[in-house]
């Protein structure tokens, strides 16, 4: 079931989804638009560089307008909206894992990728993993909600945007192999403030929902908190076990956590 999101977490960048019905996450199509629009851009540069430049190349305005869509219900696109201005200004510090960073943004926009990584992560990491496994997910996660065609369109989508975000490796056969995605210091760090903003701290935060999403051994994620530390990405403090993260200048003056 969905939980009910208060007009704050809507605000800041939460969402109740449903963009994954129509398509993958689009990670190429995001980065491709990262990498061209100026990390202080407003929303309007955004809309400028997909339906007047065609930068994403797509081959009708329609196809355009239905990209552009589609991009703002999961990723929001906007930088007056919280998550996705502070993934944007911590994706200069991120390289092999963009496409991370992207499904985490993803996953806090569409509560059915999240729902479903708790199955991608009970997979070791090396093992198979077919498209079947999402159908059986979407079936038992949400029985008899959707006709069978959405069934299918949503196990494909699912199966697709796992790959694109690093946790599934090119195909072989009908199937593909489990990967641990790459992750980074900017990964590590968007993780821990999407973990923040919901109430968490110390060392219970590695295996909160998000930061878990990372899927490390706790030494090497506590590595890359230090890590980001050292870059001035956020603050942190680790002493005798004790594990304390800040995010200043994260919020804007109407912003605020959804729990402290």
């Amino acid at each position: 079931m969905t939980t009910k999101l208060s007009q704050h977490a809507i605000r800041i960048g939460f969402s109740n989804g449903g963009a994954l019905s129509s398509r993958t996450a689009m990670t190429g199509e995001l980065r491709t638009l990262l990498a061209a629009v100026p990390i202080d851009a407003d929303a309007e540069a955004y809309r400028k560089a997909v339906l007047e430049e065609n930068l994403l190349r797509k081959s009708t305005a329609s196809n355009r307008e239905k990209t552009l869509k589609f991009l703002r219900r999961l990723y929001a696109i906007d930088p007056t909206v919280c998550l996705f201005r502070e993934m944007r200004r911590l994706s200069p510090y991120s390289s092999d894992d963009a496409p991370l960073m992207s499904g985490l943004l993803a996953m806090a926009r569409e509560p059915l990728l999240h729902a479903c990584l708790e199955m991608v992560l009970r997979i070791p990491v090396a093992e198979s993993l077919d498209r079947k496994a999402f159908a059986d997910w979407i079936r038992t996660h949400a029985p008899g909600r959707y006709s069978e065609a959405m069934y299918v369109s949503f196990s494909h989508n699912l199966y697709a945007s796992f790959f694109q975000f690093g946790y599934l490796g090119p195909s072989l056969g009908k199937a593909r192999t489990r990967l641990r995605p790459c992750s980074g210091i900017a990964t590590a760090t968007y993780a821990a403030f999407l973990d923040w903003l919901g109430g968490m701290n110390g060392i219970a935060l590695l295996q909160s929902p998000y930061s878990r999403a990372l899927d490390l051994p706790a030494e090497e994620h506590l590595a890359l908190l230090l890590a980001a530390g050292r870059h001035g990405l956020m603050k942190v403090a680790y002493s005798g076990g004790v594990l304390e993260l800040g995010f200043p200048d994260f919020l804007g003056d109407d912003e605020k956590r959804l729990s402290a």
